[in-house]
């Protein structure tokens, strides 16, 4: 009986004991789901715009002898490049990236040897560019999804958002001059995004977009043959060292937002020290904050009205033109606005005409459109053609303006666009402002007499009071350049303002003849009269803006 109750009680020990369907679902590691859209370019952060799966596809690509690690300050910088003569390959995958300029040396003098450097960025530190480029511009796409071509291969990229493709700017480099020679690796709509540049014995590769290397691109295969490419320009047998002390705070990562303490805490050198040592001056400067406290709210209470007034509502029409037109300007690519164009246009007939362009099948939707618009097929045709023409490098600022204005055509024919609007769109004026530069000149150099005034007339010399009033002059002359324009330019007239708030009129039916030169321009009008424009008395979003003015009545007398 004992003998039988011991084995019973084994037996179920041992049925009891035995994994269940449960017990092995409770046990299987649950895969990582995350909604986390925010932070950006953790080395390793597992979330959608982490770096997780490329640090881990960097370390697969090397050797097994050889390893991944982080420089997270300037010490472990110094120990790395100073050890040994084997290279290295240093890289970095982000939003800004920035060095001191003797981190940065240390580091292409390791290139030079023989050593890699990766760096993909939207931005740098001014003291990098020098360091890098000789000359550089940026381009932009501004678009859902791009087509990369490496090695004769097309990868087709997506911008994700919570799992909606959203569009977004595309980063590419425009002209580029370097020390050596350079070749570019891949690249998109004929723009390069990643190049190759020779630096003695090693190489430095710069990547315009870093985007393309967040988890969610290299889980979908595109995303991961194309960093797989990028990888096999490094040498397998090299350590690889993830330049973290170059990551500049872009307020998403938990590291750069908490506050550093310890050793590694930094000094604070501020101005506001001298002041806070200094309890008189302390004192002074609460009681002068208290001051302008107690300023501000009685002066609110003096001034405010019984019934508050309502501001006028803003044309956010125009505001939306000129913002896109100065971001236009800015960036200087004719397809991206064309882009833009199309979606305004094709959501333009859907709320009017309840037409969708986008879903079209066949010519059903051209015919209904026409017939609601009252305007040709073969108008409709020729705008929704020119609108979705993949030939990016036919489009130019020539083919956008003429597209535009057929556009504006169809909008007014169709009652989109009222004759009221129309006039107040024409109304337009052009302002160009004076450069800062000479103002800025005057206006210190007014203060800097004054201060010599004053101190030689605590000195008693008697040439400090003659000072007083030549730094009265630069002062003004100073604030007369800053708040007077340079020159207006509306329908009818063109008004030219002089440094002392004068102002001529010309009109714009009296002008014969334009002369462009290198440092400006000459309209001539009739009864000789003459208006000199100078290129260096503009700043230098206005000189563009004028070199583009100009040159359209250039060409209207051609």
């Amino acid at each position: 009986m004992i003998g039988g109750i011991i084995l019973f009680m084994l037996l179920m020990v041992w049925l009891l004991s035995g994994p269940s369907d449960s017990t092995a679902k409770v046990n299987k590691a649950k895969p990582f789901v995350s909604s986390n859209w925010t932070k950006r370019y953790q080395i390793n952060d597992k979330n959608p715009l982490g770096l997780y799966l490329f640090t881990r596809l960097t370390q697969s690509h090397i050797d097994t002898t050889n390893k991944v690690s982080v420089i997270a300050d300037e010490m472990s910088l110094d120990s790395i490049v100073e050890m040994g003569e084997d290279p290295k390959t240093y890289m970095f995958v982000g939003n800004d990236f920035g060095l001191q300029n003797h981190e940065i040396d240390s580091i292409l003098s390791d290139v030079k040897k023989g050593s890699s450097l990766f760096i993909s960025f939207y931005d740098l530190t001014e003291n990098l560019y020098l360091k890098l480029f000789e000359e550089y511009s940026f381009r932009i796409d501004y678009d859902e999804k791009v087509n990369v071509f490496m090695e004769n291969e097309k990868h087709e990229m997506l911008n994700l958002y919570q799992n909606d493709t959203v569009a977004c700017d595309w980063w590419a480099f425009g002209e580029l001059k370097f020390k050596d020679d350079f070749v570019g690796l891949s690249s998109f709509m004929e723009m390069t995004n990643f190049v190759k540049v020779n630096h003695g014995d090693g190489f430095v590769y710069l990547h315009s977009t870093p985007n393309l290397f967040y988890n969610y691109q290299i889980k979908r295969k595109e995303g991961f043959k194309y960093a797989q490419k990028v990888l096999n320009e490094f040498p397998t047998d090299n350590d690889v060292y993830l330049l973290e002390i170059g990551r500049l705070s872009d307020n998403y990562g938990d590291a750069d937002t908490e506050e550093k303490s310890g050793p590694d805490k930094k000094e604070d050198t501020s101005y506001l020290q001298l002041i806070f040592k200094n309890p008189t001056l302390l004192v002074a400067m609460l009681l002068s904050i208290l001051g302008v406290i107690l300023f501000l709210i009685f002066r609110s209470k003096r001034t405010r009205p019984v019934v508050p007034v309502i501001d006028k509502k803003k044309d956010m029409t125009l505001a939306f033109a000129e913002t896109i037109t100065s971001i236009y300007f800015a960036k200087r690519n004719p397809y991206g606005l064309l882009q833009v164009q199309r979606k305004n246009f094709f959501d333009t007939v859907n709320r009017y005409f309840f037409v969708d362009l986008y879903k079209r099948e066949g010519d059903r939707e051209i015919r209904i459109l026409s017939e609601k618009s009252n305007t040709s097929i073969e108008d409709i045709e020729y705008l929704i053609k020119a609108f979705e023409t993949k030939k990016a490098f036919n489009v130019t600022e020539q083919f956008v303006a003429d597209l535009a204005k057929r556009k504006h055509q169809f909008y007014r024919k169709t009652g989109i666009i009222s004759d009221k609007i129309h006039e107040r769109v024409v109304a337009q004026e052009l302002v160009f402002s004076r450069s800062l530069w000479l103002p800025i000149i005057f206006i210190l150099s007014g203060l800097i007499v004054f201060v010599v005034g004053m101190y030689y007339l605590t000195a008693a010399f008697g040439i400090g009071i003659a000072l007083w009033p030549a730094s009265f002059i630069m002062i003004y002359l100073g604030i007369a350049r800053l708040s007077n324009p340079y020159m207006k330019v509306t329908k009818d007239t063109i008004v030219y303002y002089s440094t002392f708030g004068g102002k001529t009129i010309y009109k714009r039916d009296d002008l014969i003849q334009t002369e462009l030169r290198e440092t400006g321009a000459v309209l001539n009008f009739v009864d000789n009269k003459k208006l000199i424009i100078n290129y260096w008395d503009l700043s230098r979003f206005d000189k563009r803006q004028f070199e583009r003015f100009i040159s359209k009545l250039h060409t209207l007398e051609l």
